[in-house]
């Protein structure tokens, strides 16, 4: 293999890389964004102020780091 072939393998890595990381970060933010959201509706019809919100944003963090995981983990089994 020569260094051409090897930079190639390198760039296509690290592009891959890049796609995991930008996925999990976006999951990441878009769960805990429909978290708060939820939070801020029952709270909003329960009147219980602060505790839908911060129940929300929890659980958005929790469902977040979980997809996180789902998506990672099969790719650390596979090196």
């Amino acid at each position: 293999m020569d260094q051409r072939q090897r930079n190639e393998r390198e760039r296509v890595t690290l592009l891959r890389a890049m796609g995991v990381v930008s996925v999990c970060g976006l999951d990441i933010a878009v769960l805990i964004l429909i978290g708060v959201l939820a939070g801020l509706f029952a709270d909003s019809h329960l009147h219980s102020a602060p505790w839908g919100l911060l129940v929300g944003l929890f659980s958005g963090l929790i469902a977040g780091l979980y997809t996180a995981y789902l998506i990672i983990a099969p790719i650390v089994r596979s090196m």
